[in-house]
């Protein structure tokens, strides 16, 4: 199989539609199709099924999507390795991101790391907070970003500061009254993330302990797409608060009190790297940045707690 069929079938799983598909592919729909034919061939599966909403992944194409995506993100990464190494020479140090950029103040951070070591050419990958010991130790990055995380001991962390998270309700499904405990909160339509999400885990914990289980409009393998969702009024969402602060000024959500959650934010790498120069020089770039309150191995369960 190629990389291109990869790509053709992760783009259909999100667009759901093959026109629109073929076009952000720019390929003709009988070119997208035979690609897909193909891709089925070889696997001896086959991933989607039409229907009148459009083509659905099938129970064999949602169990495969998520490792295609996980190759089709290593193809990336190598691309983007290569060309550092060749265009810049020197060199490269990569940093996963379990969040947005501008939350983790990576132009801060990058614009340092250019000025005290020139010498650096840095990668940053999106990856998440689940991953990050699997990827340190398949060298996909040198050092991530995580919430909170339940690391071996030969994990080192920088715990850096703690990330507030709060439940928002779209307005209009606080129109007559706001609710007032969670079993209310529970009842409504929700965007839930299906991924190991640090935040929706220790939710989910919460939820259980009480005995109670979220009506789930709306679910996404990504966290990145949570505010979009929120922000369309299509349930109750958990973010954090830079980013539920604007939708609550703009009155398209309200934060409900009662569901404000605290976890570390820390940036791991393995113990047996530490003395390599670039990862000293990071660590010491993301800590000035971050200010005094970051401390070396500090307790991750500490600031894990609801409010």
């Amino acid at each position: 199989m190629e990389l291109y069929q990869l790509k053709t079938f992760v783009t259909i799983a999100r667009e759901k539609n093959l026109t629109r598909a073929a076009k952000i592919l720019h390929l003709s729909q009988s070119a997208l199709s035979s690609q897909l034919k193909q891709l089925e061939g070889e696997l001896g599966i086959t991933l989607f099924q039409r229907t009148a909403r459009g083509m659905e992944l099938t129970a064999n194409g949602h169990a495969l999507l998520p490792q295609v995506r996980s190759l089709l993100d290593d193809a990336h990464e190598l691309r983007q390795r290569a060309l550092a190494m060749k265009d810049q020479g020197g060199e490269t140090v990569t940093i996963g991101l379990n969040s947005s950029p501008s939350f983790l103040q990576i132009r801060a951070i990058n614009r340092r790391l250019t000025l005290l070591h020139p010498e650096l050419n840095s990668i940053f990958l999106t990856s998440q907070s689940v991953n990050t010991e699997q990827m340190l130790r398949q060298g996909r990055i040198d050092l991530g970003f995580h919430y909170a995380g339940n690391f071996s001991p030969d994990v080192k962390t920088l715990v850096l500061a703690q990330a507030r998270f709060c439940l928002v309700i779209p307005a209009h499904l606080v129109a007559e009254k706001i609710p007032e405990d969670w079993n209310a909160v529970a009842a409504l339509p929700w965007v839930w993330v299906a991924r190991n999400s640090p935040p929706y885990m220790e939710l989910a914990e919460r939820l259980s302990g009480m005995k109670l289980a979220v009506k789930q409009a709306v679910s996404t393998e990504d966290e990145y797409i949570v505010k979009e969702l929120a922000e369309d009024g299509q349930g109750v969402a958990l973010l954090r608060e830079d980013e539920a602060r604007p939708l609550v000024d703009a009155g398209r959500t309200v934060i409900w009190e009662k569901g404000w959650l605290s976890l570390p934010l820390g940036l791991a790498w393995l113990e047996s790297r530490q003395r390599e120069k670039k990862i000293r020089s990071a660590v010491e770039v993301v800590r000035y940045v971050w200010g005094g309150s970051a401390t070396e191995d500090g307790d991750l369960s500490a600031g894990r707690y609801w409010f």
